[in-house]
């Protein structure tokens, strides 16, 4: 096995990565039952409150579908902008060469905690919360068979 990419994360990648993790948990659940409840207390009190409620009723109705996703995206690109650009990794049946420049990191397969499909990402863990994420879009059609071959050695 030999794969070779360079990661290019985007402040979208980390968004949808976020995104798709909140409303996969409780916390996502109760956006939803909090989102669709503004949205009848609107519906039912609008005509009776002044013009103060319906402000507040308006921006309660905008935030779990407009404020708190604008909210993720703008510390997503605050990350992608701290993070390094143009990490490249290998990937061989020893484990993961990281090259970061000058700077040179080997991995063996029996350090990586697991990899992980999150939607068009896929996320190879190195620890229980830091892992290095490769997108659709840089994995191409290998992303099937890289996949299949990186959870092959993970498990081994």
């Amino acid at each position: 096995m030999y794969y070779q990419y360079q990661c290019k994360i985007k402040p979208v990648d980390i968004w949808k990565l976020s995104m798709r993790r909140t409303y996969r948990s409780l916390v996502g659940m109760c956006n939803i039952v909090f989102g669709v409840a503004i949205i009848l207390l609107t519906v039912r009190f609008w005509d009776q409150a002044g013009d103060l409620l319906q402000a507040l009723l308006f921006l309660g109705c905008l935030l779990i579908p407009v404020i708190q996703p604008a909210g993720v995206y703008l510390k997503a690109r605050a990350q992608v902008s701290v993070t390094p650009q143009g990490t490249e990794l290998t990937f061989d049946d020893e484990g993961i060469h990281v090259t970061l420049g000058d700077q040179r990191e080997f991995i063996r397969w029996n350090k990586v905690r697991g990899i992980r499909k999150e939607g068009s990402i896929i996320v190879i863990y190195t620890d229980a919360s830091h892992g290095y994420m490769l997108t659709k879009r840089v994995l191409g059609r290998e992303r099937d068979a890289f996949y299949q071959q990186v959870k092959a050695c993970i498990n081994t």
